[in-house]
């Protein structure tokens, strides 16, 4: 009975604070998302992925948010302005993190961009319409090549992007530094990851 009791209030805390974002803002709605790089990128298939694995971890959980549909669009990165948003969210700047004028123009509510360069992948601040911009380091650069880092970084990305913060064990997904190649799977790590939101 007393895990029962648990469990119920451990789904009841984590379903109100799940889409509560990181930087202390919640989704108002079902955030659309809009995934913009190259025509032909293997980073695609791998943002479906962590949509599709986040969505279903929700709903396992009884939580009635989800990410919205995939949109995707073939357009240039502006890279400068994702560089510039990348160290101002996790270099280290003091302050409030300034979305770059370009980014703000773009279509969506989550806006993946798939950069071509060597920016520091992350999930930025809401902006002030409601939209959030994750940027995502290029595929050609290290650890990005190497095996399931690429995957492991876009979903943890998305996971702050919904709300999740870091944890401590570098065996998880949210881990402060993600673990590289031989990293854990998304699915074999959810439960705790999703298990210390609310802690």
């Amino acid at each position: 009975m007393k895990s029962l009791i648990g469990a119920v209030l451990f789904v009841a805390g984590l379903t109100a604070t799940l889409a509560h974002a990181q930087f202390g803002r919640s989704w108002p709605h079902t955030p659309t998302v809009t995934v913009i790089g190259a025509e032909v990128d293997p980073r695609l298939g791998l943002v479906d992925e962590a949509v599709a694995f986040w969505n279903k971890t929700l709903e396992e959980i009884g939580s009635g948010f989800r990410l919205g549909p995939v949109t995707r669009i073939v357009q240039p990165v502006p890279d400068e302005a994702l560089h510039s948003l990348s160290l101002s969210v996790v270099g280290g700047r003091r302050g409030p993190a300034s979305v770059p004028h370009v980014l703000r123009d773009l279509p969506g509510d989550l806006r993946i961009l798939l950069a071509s360069s060597e920016i520091v992948s992350f999930a930025g601040p809401f902006d002030a319409n409601s939209k959030r911009v994750v940027g995502i380091r290029g595929i050609q650069y290290p650890p990005m090549n190497l095996p399931n880092v690429a995957r492991n970084v876009i979903a943890h990305e998305l996971g702050h992007a919904i709300g999740l913060g870091h944890n401590s064990d570098p065996t998880t997904l949210m881990c402060g530094r993600l673990c590289q190649g031989s990293g854990p799977s998304r699915r074999r790590d959810r439960q705790w990851a999703l298990c210390r939101l609310c802690s």
